[in-house]
């Protein structure tokens, strides 16, 4: 071979070198799906160019050009080696991919049996010369080398078609992977099926496909974070949306017959999946689309009785918005329902009953009083603090149930109106309000009403002798901190209003501060307190403004 074909087969070499490296360093890559086969993937077309090139070469090296004609056979061993790779080619996209990340020992024999099969025609071709009876295995030689080629195709396929469907995957590392393949089988079946092409020619072609396979991967690792960012998990987390999920899940197409059913249905419903696809939605679930687009929630009969289900109807459209069929998802809210229902009971029950009880304790009070006033005092004082919780609690009920339309609010106005209700003209007791000159945002005025309340009243009854009360302006609303000098709050009722949850031992003094926490949660807000020096509560209010409907 001549200087310049002598430089073009190093450049391959070095090509060679770059795909093996490649998989080393993805070796030294903690485990993903399809790593174990990439690094098989890089060793064998890797390995095929640094042993083609180093065959090639040899003679060249040694200084025998006459060696050359038993090295002639080097042309076809770039494109043999590109189809024994892409075997673990193609296992590595359906791991890497998450199409199919167990692979049995079988699955993986059967995928590669064509590879022996062509492995064994081209071997028969070397040893012995086939006439026209050789036509049955050349035939099955052509059909392993088609079914090979479209293994190498169908992985690009996948990686091409994962790296577009997630955003979070770059699509250069697609590209990168699919050219890996399209680029080399270009070029080297060209070096492999014309033997007579120019030595140099063939040198160049052998040069250009380890350079395109080094080049590819080599971004995608490099540039596209190759088994940093995979396709598997969003594969693997799509199956688990539908078949992990305690919801009841169906695709129906536009007849309304069902063409997908999740696990969870099918054991809920207790039906075989071959009885339910082809059929129709009504027949699986007595419940027909129209049905569950109108309903709140709906009763279905299942393996534990009649449960309660909230449905979810999503249409199901094509790129023209078209509509192809539809996407049903049930939630079970059995449980919630009763919960909601026994509640509503309770609190209507109890908010009437502590009403009228509360009024006879204070009319026979009232009837004691000459007698015993110290005691007269406790009862009604006693009978005040009920009433004045019931009155609370159906504060409470309110907000968080019935959801008013947000308005404007002048917080400096609401600031003073909520002093005057809480004893804040107590002679021991200065209050100090630090409000803008204008505060007004769009919010839910009976929630932030409440919050007030709750914080202002704790502070004025527990102060020793000061309560300050500032509004400040912040990017998305306002922050409002009430501070007082007292006692500070019990670790243990904080600790309460972060689990959610009171202590079987240890329970909250009143609803003040859960009314508190409720209120700016409703309001979207953040909540904090220190409890330092005394006690400040600063509560953060969202402006709505621009998602809200104002009400004048």
């Amino acid at each position: 071979m001549g200087p310049s074909a002598d430089s073009l087969l190093l450049v391959g070499i070095l090509a060679g070198a770059t795909v093996c490296w490649v998989g080393y360093r993805v070796s030294r890559t903690p485990a993903q799906p399809g790593r174990r086969w990439f690094i098989v993937f890089t060793a064998v077309l890797g390995g095929g160019c640094l042993i083609t090139g180093t065959i090639a070469i040899v003679p060249s090296l040694l200084g025998r050009p006459s060696a050359q004609s038993l090295w002639a056979g080097w042309t076809n061993l770039p494109l043999l080696l590109w189809l024994l790779s892409t075997l673990p080619w193609f296992l590595f996209a359906l791991q890497y991919t998450g199409t199919r990340t167990r692979l049995r020992r079988r699955t993986i024999l059967l995928i590669g049996l064509p590879h022996l099969l062509f492995i064994g025609q081209i071997a028969l071709n070397e040893l012995y010369e086939f006439g026209s009876s050789s036509t049955l295995l050349y035939g099955l030689g052509s059909a392993a080398f088609i079914y090979i080629t479209l293994l190498a195709a169908g992985g690009s396929y996948l990686l091409l078609q994962k790296s577009y469907a997630y955003e979070y995957l770059p699509l250069g590392q697609g590209a990168g992977l699919a050219v890996t393949m399209v680029g080399t089988l270009v070029i080297w079946n060209t070096v492999g099926m014309a033997p007579e092409t120019a030595t140099t020619t063939q040198a160049g072609a052998y040069a250009g496909g380890g350079g395109v396979a080094a080049l590819a991967l080599g971004a995608a690792l490099l540039r596209y974070d190759l088994f940093e960012a995979t396709p598997s998990v969003g594969t693997l987390g799509d199956r688990a949306l539908t078949r992990e999920t305690d919801d009841l899940m169906f695709v129906t197409d536009g007849d309304g017959r069902v063409v997908r059913i999740n696990e969870t249905a099918v054991d809920t419903l207790e039906t075989a999946r071959s009885d339910a696809i082809g059929s129709r939605l009504s027949e699986v679930l007595d419940h027909d689309r129209a049905t569950l687009q109108r309903s709140e929630t709906v009763a279905v009969q299942t393996t534990d009785g009649t449960r309660r289900y909230d449905p979810q109807v999503t249409a199901v459209r094509d790129h023209r918005d078209t509509r192809l069929g539809t996407m049903l998802s049930l939630r079970d809210v059995t449980d919630r329902e009763l919960r909601e229902q026994r509640l509503a009971v309770l609190n209507r029950v109890l908010r009437h009953n502590l009403r009228n009880e509360t009024d006879v304790l204070k009319s026979h009070a009232e009837a004691l009083e000459p007698v015993e006033s110290d005691h007269v005092d406790a009862i009604s004082d006693s009978a005040d603090a009920i009433a004045a919780l019931g009155q609370r609690a159906n504060r409470i009920d309110r907000y968080v149930s019935e959801s008013p339309d947000d308005v404007a609010v002048d917080l400096g106005d609401l600031v003073d109106t909520v002093l005057g209700t809480v004893g804040a003209d107590r002679a021991d007791v200065s209050v100090s309000t630090d409000t803008p000159a204008s505060a007004t945002l769009v919010t839910n005025r009976l929630a932030l009403q409440s919050a007030l309340e709750s914080a202002l009243d704790n502070a004025v009854a527990y102060a020793e002798s000061a309560v300050d009360v500032v509004v400040e302006a912040r990017p998305d609303g306002y922050a409002i901190s009430v501070t007082d000098d007292g006692p500070g709050i019990p670790e243990w009722e904080l600790d309460s209003l972060e689990t959610g949850t009171e202590s079987p031992l240890e329970h909250s003094t009143g609803l003040g501060l859960w009314q508190l926490k409720w209120a700016v949660m409703t309001l979207n807000g953040e909540l904090s307190f220190e409890t330092g020096d005394g006690t400040t509560v600063e509560f953060i209010v969202p402006d709505r403004a621009d998602a809200a409907t104002v009400r004048s």
